[in-house]
């Protein structure tokens, strides 16, 4: 994608068209005020920007449409941006067309048919810019970012105060989330970020959501799964009692079993479920219960309810009773352990096997051990236990708390069996009261019973079976076997999508760019050019490796160095994108970069420095520009605006443009009120 031209419409229709080459070095090259900077301003709008930032005067006064013609591979598109209303700092309407031999139409056929957001879209997709998304790191509050052309017109655009500012290399770099957006997008562009990790990131995150509502389906159907026994038993007691379940139904699904009313418990699950289902597809022609047989069911569910309740207590008593002893074992264990502490210094004294003859020196121990202390030597008024017999307390204390401590997991494994056996009351007690609960309502009903409230229990019988399958073992495995292969999935996903692989490939790229820029600072003889001269991402600036440790650039002096380090990383960065066939416009236009070798006016209007040195660095700058697009030819665009006008041949013949004394960008008559209207735009100067 290379500008071809850029042009200006008036109200009354008259156009001016600036023009450029293709796969070549263009120069605009004329005086201050004549409209150069503005160019820059005028193609980052038509890319997309919602603010035209020309300045106020001539160009903002006259122009009510902005537009630009591009060369793609497969033809060209034309992109026409109207200025913003009165009042208005930005719009985002926009006019897009491809084509083969399109040209600037007239103002009558331009028409707003998009907006700036499809408008980067389709063209970056004519650039290759394909489907990618940058996800935050862990913790970050942003969020995941694409990038579009836009991020890409970032790195073709240097305006006249950014080529040569010390603190920013990137265009628009000083706005708030421009520098995080250019970290997160450059090694989209360099090619760092793989071509499918964009789809795998999506199906990441698709996987990821899929994850969390299989883990809440697990979730639900586990409780539904924990309470299904208790619902099941109410609902089916609430049955019996409205008259959609008979007795008699209950026995032939039992085979004979659960005869007596109270027995509907020793149903199975399976048994119930098929006989709610055939309550809820039965007709209202049913009758309810009898008083009678109503009195017997609630007599035999309260009878069940409170031997429940007893056995309930009885467990719940032996549960704190063995808590009580637990704790009065780990005090006691506390003690011994304290005592044992005491008597471990006794290990210090030496150990007497046997008893030796009867000798004095054999006398000294025994007297040791019986009536002299062994820590200080002095004789015991009162002899203290021998150290043998300290030793045989301590082991028997050591045996002791060895023995309490081995009781431990046996009172582990009582606690959690009763623990378990409390549970399955409670279960056993929710199920006979809810059971009991639904009976005395439909008791409480039995007199006024009619369709409607029969009705209202198979409508619950509907609601209750639509859910009771998530219960279901099989279909908790499913779940089970589907969050597992999902687990997998991501696993394998995130493993591609390794982090220290897509910074190894960063780096690899940026080594490849800092070899170039190191050639070209030399060329330029930038000051530290003979040292390693990088780019660094996480700074964005350019970073020279010196013999003292890494220079970045704003503390490399002078404004010369500044614009020449500029230059060398955007070629470099360039060169690399455009032989590796990356998604980024194939152009960098460059705004007054040689504005540090025109000190004067009189420099600026001849457009050539009076300074030996300043022309010769001058020279070496656009020498570098022409072979860096030569070597690229055709596949690379250079545009710069600049007050330079050198003498040499090929310098001329870069020349489009020489806007000098009354030419500019806009035409003089424009500004004449009357003026005969011009749809030639033949008031630009061409070379």
């Amino acid at each position: 994608m290379q500008l071809l031209a850029i042009t200006v419409y008036n109200a009354d229709g008259r156009t001016r068209t600036v023009d450029f080459m293709p796969g070549a070095l263009n120069i605009i090259t004329g005086e201050s005020q004549t409209g150069k900077s503005a160019l820059l301003t005028i193609v980052e709008y038509c890319l997309g920007r919602s603010q035209v930032l020309v300045p106020v005067g001539p160009i903002s006064d006259t122009v009510v449409w902005y537009s630009t013609l591009w060369q793609l591979e497969d033809g060209r598109a034309f992109v026409a941006r109207p200025a913003p209303a009165k009042g208005k700092a930005s719009t985002t309407l926009a006019m897009l067309e491809f084509g083969v031999d399109l040209a600037p139409p007239p103002l009558e056929e331009l028409r707003a048919n998009i907006d700036t957001r499809a408008l980067r879209e389709q063209l970056g997709r004519r650039i290759g810019i394909e489907e990618n998304i940058t996800e935050p790191g862990p913790g970050s509050l942003r969020q995941p970012l694409e990038a579009n052309i836009g991020h890409a017109t970032l790195l073709c655009l240097q305006g006249q105060n950014e080529v040569a500012s010390p603190t920013t290399l990137f265009h628009r770099q000083g706005e708030p989330g421009i520098d995080q957006a250019l970290r997160d997008t450059i090694p989209y562009f360099l090619g760092a970020v793989g071509r499918d990790d964009a789809l795998k990131r999506a199906q990441l995150r698709d996987l990821k959501r899929a994850l969390t509502r299989l883990v809440n389906d697990l979730e639900r159907a586990e409780s539904a799964a924990a309470t299904i026994d208790v619902e099941l038993q109410g609902l089916f007691a609430e049955a019996r009692a409205v008259g959609l379940i008979r007795d008699s139904d209950v026995e032939a699904a039992v085979g004979g079993e659960g005869k007596t009313t109270g027995d509907q418990q020793t149903v199975r699950r399976g048994e119930i479920l098929r006989l709610l289902q055939a309550a809820s597809a039965a007709g209202s022609n049913v009758q309810p219960l009898s008083d009678a047989v109503a009195q017997d069911q609630r007599i035999a569910l309260t009878t069940e309810r409170d031997s429940l309740r007893t056995q309930l207590r009885r467990v719940l008593d032996d549960r704190a009773l063995l808590l009580s002893e637990t704790r009065a074992a780990n005090s006691y264990t506390e003690a011994l352990e304290q005592q044992m502490d005491r008597l471990a210094t006794v290990q210090l004294v030496p150990k007497v096997t046997q008893k030796a003859p009867s000798t004095s020196e054999a006398e000294g121990i025994l007297a040791l051990e019986n009536e002299t202390c062994p820590a200080c030597g002095q004789r015991l008024v009162e002899p203290d236990p021998t150290a043998e017999a300290l030793r045989t307390g301590l082991e028997h204390i050591r045996f002791q708390i060895g023995a309490l401590t081995g009781t431990r997991p046996t009172r582990r494994g009582a606690l959690d069996n009763l623990d378990q056996e409390a549970e399955r009351l409670r279960a056993e007690l929710r199920i006979r009261q809810s059971a009991l609960l639904h009976l005395e309502r439909g008791v409480d009903i039995i007199e006024d019973i009619d369709v409607s409230q029969r009705d209202f229990t198979r409508g619950r019988i509907d609601a209750f079976l639509s859910h009771a399958t998530l219960a279901n073992e099989v279909s908790l495995e499913a779940l089970r076997q589907r969050i597992q292969q999902t687990q997998d999935t991501i696993a394998a996903l995130t493993e591609d999508l390794d982090s220290d692989n897509s910074r190894e490939e960063l780096t690899s790229r940026l080594f490849a760019i800092a070899r170039d820029m190191s050639d070209f600072a030399t060329r330029l003889n930038l000051e530290h050019s003979s040292e390693i001269v990088r780019l660094d991402l996480t700074r964005l600036t350019v970073v020279t490796d010196t013999p003292t440790g890494p220079t970045p650039l704003f503390r490399i002096g002078s404004a010369a160095n500044w614009i020449g380090y500029h230059l060398v990383a955007h070629l470099a960065i360039h060169r690399f994108l455009t032989l590796q066939d990356r998604p980024v416009p194939r152009f960098l236009m460059l705004d007054q970069p040689t504005q540090a070798h025109y000190p004067s006016d009189s420099d600026n209007e001849s457009g050539q420095p009076e300074n030996d040195a300043d022309r010769v660095a001058v020279r070496r700058m656009f020498e570098l520009m022409r072979d860096v697009v030569a070597e690229l030819s055709p596949s690379f665009q250079i545009i710069v605006c600049d007050h330079a006008d050198l003498p040499e041949d090929w310098f001329q013949n870069a020349v489009r443009h020489r806007w000098r004394g009354s030419v500019k960008l806009i035409p003089t008559n424009w500004l004449i009120e009357g003026e005969p209207t011009d749809q030639s735009g033949s008031s630009q100067m061409r070379v």
